[in-house]
């Protein structure tokens, strides 16, 4: 079965919630709907890289839009059938690994394993992270902490394109 890499999280975040799709085990990318019902039969579980253990999550009911571990809802089975929303536990996503995955399983559903990049920068910073903060000091201060592979790879970049620059200018002078 297909796993499907939608999610990058900070490491340590807490009280996530996640959408999963459930579709009709005898008729494959079919919406299934009213599991919720079923939830006492279901067998939810993760894992996370460089752990032996395999963590249970216990569903319980919930409400949309309303974090708690395990707390499985259906979104709406009439404008979203087969869209269900689920607590991610907060053990999940500690820090101390770089990737988690979930299963969900429901007798007669078929719901793809959800694996999360859990990465050391928050994905939703705009100020370091987003185009507006280009010439902003602390966001280059994180790329050469978080990211220190890329930063070496553009002084690189950097260094060539000057010398190439250089002896271009150098050329020029020449003439």
């Amino acid at each position: 079965m297909p796993v499907e890499h939608l999610h990058t999280i900070k490491a340590g975040a807490t009280r996530r919630l996640l959408f999963i799709f459930a579709s009709d085990a005898s008729k494959p990318g079919t919406p299934k709907t009213g599991l919720v019902g079923d939830i006492s039969t279901a067998i939810a579980a993760f894992a996370r890289e460089s752990e032996a253990t395999v963590h249970r999550v216990a569903l319980t009911g919930g409400r949309l839009g309303e974090w708690a571990a395990g707390s499985f809802v259906e979104v709406d089975s009439e404008l979203m059938p087969g869209v269900y929303q689920l607590g991610i536990p907060d053990e999940m996503l500690a820090p101390g690994s770089t990737r988690a995955i979930l299963s969900v399983q429901f007798r007669d559903a078929l719901i793809r394993p959800v694996e999360v990049s859990l990465v050391a920068y928050d994905p939703q910073d705009a100020e370091r992270i987003g185009v507006w903060g280009l010439a902003n000091d602390k966001r280059h201060e994180f790329l050469r902490r978080a990211l220190p592979r890329f930063t070496e790879m553009e002084l690189a970049l950097g260094e060539r394109v000057e010398g190439t620059l250089r002896e271009r200018l150098a050329e020029g002078k020449e003439d």
